[in-house]
């Protein structure tokens, strides 16, 4: 006997766990459909709206247009923002860094004595270049072998 109510406990609960989540289901699509039924009404609604209005006749009078004011200054001035920047230089000063065991410290102190391209650096002698950056001229040749590289 308890065997038996127990087997009918677990189908009724079985049975109604699956009514639960089709009748919630049911909801949740129903309500999905009906806020797209009114989406499209509301679409329908404004359709109609916009081809009455295109449909009005004019009386004659056209639209005055939007006129928005823009003050222009009083000189031919262009304001220093918008100026463009004046290039007097031709020479482009390169990316020193580009060349291995060079860094930023050794860049400003190669910048500092007026070198300011790979080509400049490659001009050097190893004991010129050891001077400017204060290492060993051993390391100059390696950063020159380098700047050969490059």
């Amino acid at each position: 006997m308890k065997k038996g109510i127990s087997l009918t406990f677990f189908f009724g609960l079985l049975i109604g766990g699956m009514a639960a989540l089709i009748i919630w289901y049911y909801q949740k699509s129903t309500s999905a459909e009906e806020g797209a039924l009114a989406l499209l009404d509301r679409l329908a609604d404004v359709d109609r709206r916009w081809r009455q209005a295109r449909e009005q006749p004019t009386t004659g009078a056209t639209p005055t247009p939007l006129r928005i004011p823009i003050q222009t200054p009083a000189t031919d001035e262009t304001p220093a923002f918008l100026q463009r920047p004046v290039i007097t230089d031709t020479a482009v000063p390169e990316d020193l860094t580009r060349i291995k065991g060079i860094g930023p410290v050794f860049a400003d102190r190669l910048r500092a004595k007026g070198i300011d391209t790979i080509a400049g650096v490659k001009a050097l002698s190893p004991a010129q270049l050891a001077d400017i950056l204060q290492i060993a001229p051993a390391r100059a040749e390696i950063i020159l072998a380098a700047a050969q590289a490059a």
